[in-house]
């Protein structure tokens, strides 16, 4: 068993311990990096994937073992390190910044109510490329140091995970803007869809949009997944954990980003 073969098959099952982010994430840049690999017994024991300055997948079975990827965490200006391992680095200064992100996962086991668009508002499908410079400035609306450029949108419609039916506008119908959005991709192969961008503008939070877009696209995943994850800032002000759970999400995972 090699290590992308290793990886898929630990993925499958605990996506939200194994990774911080989708899985086809991660096998996209794997021939970037170095990767180390035990198996015992047929079955994976630790998964690592790093480069000379970042490690971005690291996942043992034994969850007390000490961590070992062949690099000196002192030398990595990156790491992703599942809460289980923070214990690692908790003593050190050598990251300044560090950012908790939640993993939760959608089985279906909790289906989701009908979709119920509130009052004045409508869904319609997001039209790419076309529409590629007001998605990055909802997006850009919606934070304070993220700004996306309109060709960063439309690269990722190049991805194979990339389906148009994923991409939906809120609309104000009086107002004839979009005001919320939402975007999701689907690894056919792997049976697993992610929810990437849920945004609601400012001035439109608290009506019950983010849960409808939200609600939309898992009714378009379910049935063609066997998985859904998501992943999303800890401790948000716009609290998406919250907005996750009522939806059905599951999971107690948290990866810190170590920078």
């Amino acid at each position: 068993m090699n290590f992308r073969e290793a990886l898929i098959s630990t993925y499958r099952q605990n996506p939200c311990q194994v990774l911080p982010n989708a899985l086809w994430k991660a096998l996209a840049r794997l021939e970037q990096l170095q990767t180390s690999v035990r198996i015992e017994n047929g079955a994976a024991q630790r998964l690592a994937a790093f480069d000379e300055k970042r490690l971005l997948v690291y996942w043992t079975r034994d969850r007390g073992e000490r961590l070992d990827f062949n690099r000196p965490l002192a030398e990595l200006e990156l790491a992703l390190i599942h809460q289980d391992y923070l214990h690692a680095v908790s003593q050190t200064a050598h990251f300044p910044v560090q950012k908790p992100y939640l993993r939760l996962i959608y089985c279906g086991s909790n289906q989701p109510t009908r979709v119920s668009v509130p009052a004045g508002f409508s869904l319609k499908a997001v039209k790419m490329p076309q529409e590629a410079e007001q998605v990055a400035g909802l997006i850009g609306r919606c934070y304070r140091d993220l700004q996306p450029s309109a060709a960063t949108v439309v690269s990722w419609t190049r991805q194979p995970v990339f389906d148009p039916a994923l991409w939906l506008w809120v609309v104000d119908e009086v107002q004839g803007n979009p005001v919320g959005l939402g975007i999701a991709d689907i690894a056919r192969d792997l049976g697993e869809g992610s929810l990437e961008w849920i945004q609601v503008l400012p001035d439109y939070r608290g009506r019950g949009l983010g849960r409808c877009i939200v609600l939309a696209l898992l009714a378009r995943l379910k049935q063609r997944t066997a998985f859904i994850t998501v992943a999303g800032l800890a401790g948000d002000r716009t609290d998406p954990e919250a907005l996750y759970r009522r939806c059905g999400f599951t999971g107690s995972d948290v990866w810190w980003l170590l920078s």
